[in-house]
């Protein structure tokens, strides 16, 4: 493996490491939920071996950050704000959302009057 092969997976195994705390979730929990061995998460976050994509999809939604996110190297913040709202939004029951949407809705009217 390259240098920057290593340095890549290490990026990504950083970021998931970082999500997967931040979510306050353990290696245990994380492949119970994915039904994988502790282990190969284990793995992931150390950068040993690179999650397969529909995996880095799997652990993104688990842990609700955008996958570019971890791709990137985990700075937490999508590059495209309307898209991290979207990803957020996506873990709500639809009422939920409904009810984010007219706020945020209501927030804009109000501050665009500034």
């Amino acid at each position: 493996m390259s240098t920057q092969e290593r340095v890549f997976l290490t990026r990504i195994g950083d970021a998931l490491a970082r999500a997967r705390l931040e979510r306050r979730m353990t290696q245990e929990e994380v492949s119970e939920q994915l039904g994988v061995n502790p282990e190969t998460i284990s793995r992931f976050e150390r950068g040993h071996t690179a999650p397969p994509l529909f995996r880095l999809f799997e652990l993104a939604t688990l842990y609700g950050v955008p996958p570019e996110s971890l791709i990137a190297g985990g700075g937490g913040r999508s590059p495209d704000p309307a898209q991290e709202i979207s990803s957020l939004l996506a873990n709500l029951a639809p009422a939920d959302r409904e009810f984010v949407r007219q706020w945020v809705s209501a927030m804009c009217v109000q501050l665009s009057k500034r």
